[in-house]
C-alpha cells in the first residue's frame, strides 16, 4: 500500500512541476513580447517624427518614457 501511495505521490509531484514550467515558460515568453511591443512602438514614433507628425520635443518624451519602460520590464 505504501509503495502504491508514493508512486502516487511522485506521479501528482512531477505532473505539478511540469504544469508549473509551462506556466513559467508562457509567462517569459509574454514578457520578452512585451519588450518587442515597445521596440515597435518607438520605431513607429520615430517614423511619425520623420514625416513631421510629432515634433522632436514630443519624440523625446515618449522614448524617455519608453526606454524607462523597457528597463523596468
Amino acid at each position: 500500500m505504501v509503495n502504491f501511495l508514493t508512486v502516487v505521490g511522485l506521479v501528482l509531484l512531477l505532473a505539478g512541476g511540469a504544469a508549473a514550467t509551462g506556466w513559467a515558460r508562457a509567462w517569459r515568453r509574454r514578457q520578452g513580447d512585451d519588450r518587442v511591443d515597445w521596440e515597435n512602438m518607438l520605431a513607429d514614433c520615430k517614423n511619425l517624427k520623420s514625416q513631421g507628425v510629432l515634433s522632436e520635443d514630443e519624440y523625446r518624451k515618449i522614448k524617455t518614457l519608453v526606454e524607462g519602460r523597457r528597463s523596468s520590464s
